[in-house]
This record gives C-alpha cells, sequence and structure tokens, in this order.
C-alpha cells in the first residue's frame, strides 16, 4: 500500500498589527496530530528554511523578511520538496473558483 503524503492547509493571514511587523503569515489547519516526530521536524525545517518564525501569542507562522509573495512562494516549494500535500493556499497555483 502507498504511503500517504502528509497534508497541509496554509491558512493565509493578515498579522499586521499591534507590535507585529509580518510580511507574510499562516495557520496550518490540516489535521497534524497524527504526524510522527519526524514528519513534524521535517515541517518545521520547511518553516525555518522559508523564513518563517511560530508566534505563539498570535498562534501563527510569521516572516518579517523579504516580501509576502517571495515568502509565501518559499514555504509551497519546501514543503513540497519535503513531501507534504498541500490541500489549501499554494500561491503557485491559483484557487479553484465556485
Amino acid at each position: 500500500m502507498p504511503k500517504t503524503l502528509p497534508k497541509v492547509e496554509l491558512s493565509w493571514r493578515d498579522e499586521n498589527y499591534g507590535s507585529v511587523c509580518a510580511v507574510a503569515a499562516f495557520r496550518n489547519y490540516a489535521g497534524s496530530v497524527d504526524w510522527s516526530d519526524r514528519t513534524h521536524q521535517r515541517f518545521r525545517g520547511c518553516v525555518k528554511r522559508a523564513g518563517f518564525e511560530f508566534h505563539h501569542s498570535r498562534c501563527s507562522y510569521i516572516a518579517t523578511r523579504g516580501t509576502g509573495e517571495e515568502r509565501q512562494r518559499a514555504i509551497c516549494e519546501e514543503l513540497d520538496r519535503a513531501g507534504f500535500q498541500i490541500e489549501r493556499g499554494d500561491v503557485r497555483t491559483p484557487e479553484p473558483q465556485p
């Protein structure tokens, strides 16, 4: 049986309020509770390489350098290379219109 890819849903957010100045921010709404420790480690590596850090008070991954477009594209490319399936929020492909 083929192994299923871990799924992520990138919910892009505007976190530019208060003391935070973010060029891009997202939350992962996919069910990551069943991920192995290694999968969590791979996800955190992708986040770090793409220039994001977890902001505890906002419960979001936030990038503060670069442009929003390049950070969004960077996280999508990192996740794809690491074998994650992006269910929603992949900026490299247009979202289907209802």
